[in-house]
């Protein structure tokens, strides 16, 4: 409702707490709390929970997007049109902290200012990242995520340089 009547045109929304080991209950998927910090660091006897919890959070999210899809707005495109949605997570792998080979979706076109409906690999490498001197490094040759984040500021009307370790924009994304 609050983007619907331009109440407010950012949002953040985090599913789980911050904090380390702070269980939670999932709607129907567990009966009792469950702690999404264990089930995320590769553990073999979690690994199941952990795609039931990845599962029901894409529901939710296509659910919303479903919803915003719905609902025409004054310009005669929808909410979800107008409206540029980035949801992934801050760890490509739970089991080492790396946060290269992140899993990250966009959805709507920030009132036609981004390209829809196409997959991109923008990581050239997959599994674990090495450790070098006591901490994990990006791999060569990847995408940092940070170049996301300087792509959509500048759609929005940031008059930025840079952001973070970010080396350009992604053009490929832009409408």
């Amino acid at each position: 409702v609050a983007l619907q009547s331009g109440l407010t045109n950012v949002a953040t929304f985090m599913v789980g707490p911050e904090r380390w080991d702070t269980p939670y209950l999932f709607e129907s998927l567990f009966d009792k709390p469950r702690s999404h910090h264990q089930m995320s660091h590769n553990q073999k006897k979690f690994i199941e929970d952990l795609i039931k919890v990845d599962h029901f959070h894409m529901e939710q999210f296509a659910y919303l997007l479903e919803k915003m899809d719905g609902i025409e707005e004054a310009n005669g495109k929808t909410l979800l049109d107008n409206t540029l949605f980035t949801y992934g997570s801050g760890l490509g792998d739970g089991a080492t902290h790396q946060y290269s080979a992140l899993p990250i979706v966009t959805a709507g076109s920030g009132g036609g200012k981004f390209k829809t409906g196409r997959h991109f690999n923008l990581s050239e490498q997959s599994g674990l990242t090495p450790k070098v001197g006591g901490k994990y490094v990006a791999p060569d040759g990847g995408m940092p995520l940070a170049n996301l984040w300087l792509t959509q500021a500048r759609a929005l009307g940031l008059k930025i340089d840079r952001f973070a370790d970010s080396t350009g924009e992604l053009g490929l994304l832009r409408a």
